[in-house]
């Protein structure tokens, strides 16, 4: 009897055990499907925002991230910016191994809270705040969870799942607002909308997702809305530090910008003086605005200053003027102070940049923007002015800001613009290359090319490169079996639409290949098109062509007196919805000629036409594979 009693309580302490070790978390109990494509399984996404009026909102996020490999790296640490305006509170962490028990906590002294000041910056009131848990024993899992107190009401969390290589088991999101507050919201890809209920005198709003699969990287995919389950929120009326507005319309967003804008036009007598004398000689409007923007540049030097409104209101023109530098709204606003002071109007415009940014959705004014730059109508044309470069020649925006809704600041009449859209003439490579074969197995080549438009952007770093860097680009770009760089030059030509000349001379040997006593010339000399999008089963996503493209190859061949021409490629001539593809070569004696014509067209499409738009690019890619036949005589 006394040793089953034993017994029992030997059992009843090793239960005890168990139960004292709690396992949370477990990767075996991931459903296979979530792995599949997956470095970094979310098994929970939690937001809860309390609106608690416009100037108040409180946001608790938990989130527990299973790190499934070394390809998830990115998403071991916690990071999140922490400003006055957006104070975060309350950071704790755990780390949980493969069997789902705790191994470790973080928080106090763990945190590491550093400035938020960049390469760009000289004040910036934002902190980075900074969790590592120091593991590297895949897989396992760390559980964060924290608080932000928001005094502002216009920058709303969104819920968003970007779900290239990460899975979502779990994602909830709460929105609790007072009873009959005003505000939208808009979801995107969701199987499930929202859920409303009322809950002590608040009105909540609850969205739920479960098991999203994580999808691997899908080219050209669609930029003109998200591709991922997504939900944005906006209140109709803020307060963002002691400023109110509204964002019910573009109109009335527009109007609490220019607010911000009131009162820091204001500029020196004697740069006023300056500016009227530099554009004394200008014939017309523009070539006022090319001196002023010009000088602008010269002048100043872009520093990023994150501090006050949010970020967004800009230091005065006189500051800027005494001081010769700014962020991108102090610089916008500044250069629009001197315009105005010759005479030309233009307007602060707000903008979501850069060459693969999401276009703003026009259907849902809201604060989609993350850049400042100047929109100048004149005459029988619109100019844009990129404030932070020193580099860009008057009115050409590049990329960075193109073929984009934008925002016009203009008080009563702000309204949403399109920026300048770039077709393949203005975003194009036109190459004129002569080959000099001095035998048959080497010879001297002369390259001139222009590179137009949006192709002119892509030369810009190499052109403000050093010497050294600049050869090594040079020589990494050309594809051709052996060779040697002998002389190379850029010349810039600063227009509206700008571009670059470039002129290389090469030497080269064995590019024509031996079989017997038949020589191969491939007739395409340096500009092959050789990278195709890799295949994807079962794309999710539309697919973009964002930019019209084209390239214009003309290569003239003088061969050895000693090689007969005996068989030409024929003809390529290749076209349909994405582009076309023109390539013929001729002879004249010992003289070849090739001229190819490849384009691309701008336009949006199913997804199943990815499998289409490959199969294009293999046709090109097979016709620059030609081959002229050759015969020693």
């Amino acid at each position: 009897m006394l040793r089953r009693i034993f017994s029992f309580f030997i059992l009843v302490s090793f239960c005890c055990i168990l139960s004292a070790k709690e396992l949370k978390y477990p990767v075996s109990s991931i459903p296979a499907t979530l792995k599949e494509n997956a470095h970094t399984v979310i098994r929970l996404f939690q937001e809860e925002v309390e609106i608690k009026s416009e100037k108040s909102v409180v946001l608790k996020v938990t989130e527990v991230r299973t790190i499934l490999n070394k390809n998830g790296e990115k998403n071991i640490y916690f990071r999140e910016l922490s400003s006055p305006m957006n104070k975060i509170s309350g950071i704790n962490g755990k780390v949980y191994n493969e069997l789902g028990e705790r191994i470790k906590t973080l928080g106090g002294d763990d945190v590491i809270d550093n400035s938020y000041i960049s390469g760009y910056s000289l004040y910036d009131e934002n902190r980075i705040k900074f969790l590592d848990p120091k593991n590297m024993t895949f897989p396992f899992t760390v559980e964060y969870t924290y608080e932000m107190d928001m005094k502002q009401s216009l920058f709303l969390p969104d819920w968003r799942h970007s779900s290239e290589n990460t899975s979502y088991e779990s994602s909830i999101f709460i929105v609790r607002v007072p009873a009959g507050y005003s505000f939208r919201y808009k979801e995107y890809n969701l199987t499930k909308g929202v859920e409303k209920t009322v809950e002590d005198n608040k009105d909540v709003y609850t969205w739920s997702l479960n098991n999203l699969n994580a999808k691997n990287h899908e080219p050209k995919s669609t930029y003109k809305m998200p591709s991922f389950p997504m939900v944005r929120l906006v209140p109709n009326k803020f307060e963002v530090a002691e400023t109110k507005g509204s964002s019910e319309s573009w109109k009335e967003l527009g109007v609490w910008a220019t607010s911000l804008l009131e009162k820091k036009d204001k500029l020196p007598e004697a740069t006023i003086s300056k500016m009227k004398e530099i554009t004394l000689p200008c014939k017309n409007d523009f070539e006022k605005v090319k001196k002023v923007y010009e000088y602008m540049q010269q002048k100043t030097r872009y520093v990023s200053i994150q501090v006050g409104i949010g970020g967004w209101q800009p230091f005065d023109a006189e500051t800027v003027d005494k001081t010769s530098y700014g962020d991108c709204k102090a610089l916008a606003n500044y250069t629009k102070a001197l315009l105005s002071s010759v005479g030309i109007k233009s307007f602060y415009t707000l903008v979501n940049a850069g060459a693969g940014s999401q276009n703003t959705d026009a259907s849902f004014p809201s604060s989609q923007f993350n850049h400042v730059f100047v929109c100048v109508p004149i005459e029988k044309d619109t100019v844009w002015l990129e404030c932070t470069s020193q580099r860009l020649p008057c009115g050409f925006n590049s990329n960075f800001t193109d073929d984009r809704d934008v925002l016009l600041v203009d008080g009563e009449n702000s309204r949403l613009v399109h920026t300048r859209i770039y077709p393949a003439s203005e975003n194009c490579i036109n190459r004129n290359v002569t080959v000099i074969m001095i035998d048959e197995t080497s010879g001297e080549a002369l390259s001139n090319t222009k590179y137009i438009g949006l192709c002119y952007d892509d030369i810009l770093p190499i052109y403000y490169a050093n010497d050294a860097e600049k050869k090594k680009i040079v020589i990494q770009n050309i594809e051709l079996p052996s060779f040697t760089l002998n002389n190379f030059l850029y010349t810039e030509n600063r227009n509206k639409t700008p571009s670059f000349d470039e002129q290389i001379q090469l030497s080269f040997t064995n590019y024509i290949r031996k079989m017997g006593d038949i020589a191969l010339l491939p007739v395409n000399f340096m500009n092959k098109l050789t990278h195709i999008p890799e295949k994807v089963r079962n794309r999710k996503t539309d697919m973009s062509i964002r930019r019209a493209y084209m390239e214009n190859d003309t290569v003239n061949y003088q061969l050895p007196l000693s090689y007969q021409i005996t068989d030409l490629p024929e003809k390529s001539e290749i076209s349909g919805k994405f582009g076309k593809y023109l390539a013929s070569t001729s002879k004249n004696g010992n003289k070849l000629t090739y001229i190819r014509h490849f384009e691309l067209y701008k336009g949006d499409f199913p997804k199943e036409a990815y499998t289409e738009f490959r199969y294009f690019l293999e046709q090109v890619a097979t016709a620059d594979d030609a081959v002229a036949s050759l015969k020693k005589q």
